[in-house]
């Protein structure tokens, strides 16, 4: 029995078809291999990869931080499931959670309340059901997360 190595675990491999029966009973001693480094050059090219497909190479706007805290918070629920505003799109090229923050980012500096939250929420359609019905992204969003949403709003206009 022979064995090589991935990284760092022990993999065995039999050689040929027949194996004997002392080399089955034979105890083989796992060799450890250190895991080769990538180079910076392939890392590199990674993280551009990643910022391109996560749109973060793109424009920056002054609300990309609230809007990542929306989307990371506050969800949709229909029949028990959750949908986060992240996942959510309100446009093509644009998530819910970039659009609230968009429309409510500006607002916060001068103090919101969950009740003015709640006005811009009623204001919003959903098409669910492929566009068979439409209703408020309030109506979808749990009381909870209205609450959540409030607070990132203060949380944020305290920062600016």
């Amino acid at each position: 029995m022979l064995t090589f190595s991935a990284g760092c675990t022990t993999v065995p491999r039999l050689r040929g078809h027949k194996q004997s029966l002392v080399s089955a009973h034979r105890r083989v001693q796992p060799r450890v291999v250190p895991a080769r480094s990538i180079g910076k050059d392939a890392v590199d090219a990674w993280l551009d990869l990643s910022k391109l497909v996560a749109g973060s190479g793109g424009n920056k706007t002054p609300y990309d931080e609230l809007a990542s805290a929306i989307g990371k918070d506050v969800y949709v629920d229909i029949a028990g499931w959750h949908l986060y505003l992240r996942d959510m799109t309100a446009t093509p090229g644009l998530k819910m959670s970039q659009a609230l923050a968009q429309q409510l980012g500006p607002q916060a500096s001068r103090g919101l309340r969950e009740s003015d939250v709640e006005a811009v929420l009623k204001k919003i359609p959903i098409k669910v059901g492929a566009g068979k019905l439409r209703v408020s992204l309030y109506d979808v969003t749990p009381s909870m997360c209205i609450a959540d949403l409030t607070r990132i709003l203060e949380d944020f206009a305290r920062r600016k």
